[in-house]
């Protein structure tokens, strides 16, 4: 549990840096433009902004999954301290927990591909 809580806090640790860096380069951009025209770095802010609101959108879908697995771990235990353990009440929780690990996944697997199409145009240049 204190993974995921852990994970969460990376995640929106995260989202406020890239938050601070896409205001941060929509400043510099401007500053730079002569008449307030650069399509270059103002598509790249238009791009990470969507990135950003669709990790948003999994971190609050991840979020719901948590919750909904501590209510079934909780659910289990109950049972389980009675020693009514259901099969039910075990594959809910089973669920739940594939749940989260999807979401972690898709998470973690967005994080990558906004970094991979990040660094791609700078190792173009390089290379």
């Amino acid at each position: 549990m204190s993974d995921m809580s852990e994970l969460e806090s990376r995640i929106l640790s995260a989202l406020d840096r890239t938050e601070t860096a896409l205001d941060r380069i929509g400043r510099d951009a401007k500053d730079k433009s002569r008449d307030g025209v650069i399509e270059g770095p103002d598509a790249d802010v238009a791009r990470l902004r969507e990135a950003l609101r669709t990790r948003d959108a999994l971190l609050q879908q991840m979020r719901a999954v948590n919750r909904h697995l501590r209510e079934s771990n909780a659910a289990l235990r109950a049972a389980n301290a009675q020693g009514l353990l259901q099969p039910d009440l075990l594959n809910f929780a089973l669920e739940g927990e594939l749940a989260g690990l999807r979401a972690t996944r898709d998470v973690e697997k967005m994080e990558i591909e906004e970094v991979l199409s990040t660094l791609e145009p700078v190792l173009k240049e390089a290379g």
